[in-house]
């Protein structure tokens, strides 16, 4: 079914970058499963994948950009992203996610870490789908 994805996120207290756009949802036991177009300017020829469920959720990045993620509280997980320099490797460990799964929509809240090496980045995400 055809939805409408709102996304807010912050990297070390920054500006908050915001995003809408049209999504594909699908429901698979209990889960809930968006896939949309990454913002062309930022990351062209890209699409996303999130797998939401009431304990964890996934981002998995194809295309030009490809990434992996996965985010469940209090664990921390290898995880693997692209960029213009190249791929990398970082630990994330997520301190809070609450997912909130309605009849027409779901509402996910998330704040992480990402661990590359000695940096640290402290990231906040909060996304709706409305479908």
């Amino acid at each position: 079914m055809n939805g409408i994805l709102n996304i807010k996120s912050t990297f070390d207290g920054d500006n908050a970058v915001e995003y809408r756009t049209d999504a594909e949802v699908e429901i698979k036991n209990g889960a809930v499963f968006i896939s949309y177009a990454e913002n062309e300017s930022d990351y062209a020829d890209t699409t996303t994948r999130l797998g939401i469920s009431p304990d964890v959720v996934s981002l998995n990045r194809f295309g030009r950009f490809p990434a992996f993620f996965l985010f469940s509280v209090e664990q921390k997980h290898l995880c693997k992203i692209s960029t213009i320099f190249g791929e990398a490797d970082m630990v994330v460990r997520t301190d809070r996610l609450r997912v909130d799964i309605g009849e027409s929509y779901v509402a996910v809240e998330l704040s992480y870490e990402m661990l590359m090496g000695e940096a640290v980045s402290v990231c906040d995400m909060s996304l709706r789908c409305d479908f």
